[in-house]
């Protein structure tokens, strides 16, 4: 999502307090929504993107299956969707896990406060990584998902996300 693009605005209940761009949230801190997408194969294994090398937040690392902001008045599961299919050409059934109020994260002069909605899916679906956003998709068992919680491969929510939903799945 480009950083001009309309999100809105929430409070720390979730509630629409007004609107904003996407860089704006990012340079100054506001609380917004977004999305994780987790999906898994019908053997267990889990699909992660790793993030582009030219991108301002965490280039280079592992995060889930896809991630991506809620635009202005956009419903979550619509953002979901929306975001697997442009990031890794993914059409699936989407369940939703748990929404969270992430801590403030911070990475390169930008701070991500976000309200996020964790889905899950199960597809045998090909992924085609988007080569503007991404460095790939590849296909991990849950084995060596939870070796790489130690975040020093993994973006800071990847590591919350995944936890808990290795944690609600298994």
């Amino acid at each position: 999502m480009a950083r001009e693009e309309a999100v809105d605005l929430v409070d720390e209940r979730d509630r629409v307090v007004g609107a904003s761009t996407v860089g704006e949230c990012l340079d100054r801190g506001l609380l917004h929504r977004a999305v994780a997408v987790v999906v898994s194969r019908k053997d267990g294994r889990v699909i992660l993107q790793q993030r582009s090398r030219r991108d301002a937040w965490h280039p280079g690392m592992w995060t889930l299956s896809c991630t991506g902001h809620v635009k202005k008045g956009e419903f979550y599961v619509d953002a979901a969707r929306r975001e697997l299919e442009e990031e890794i050409g993914v059409r699936a059934d989407l369940a939703l896990v748990k929404k969270y109020l992430l801590p403030p994260m911070k990475e390169g002069g930008l701070t991500e406060r976000e309200w996020v909605a964790l889905f899950s899916a199960t597809s045998q679906a090909k992924t085609t990584a988007d080569p503007v956003e991404l460095e790939g998709v590849r296909e991990f068992t849950r084995e060596e998902v939870r070796k790489m919680l130690d975040g020093s491969s993994m973006t800071p929510d990847a590591v919350i996300l995944l936890t808990e939903f290795l944690r609600v799945k298994t």
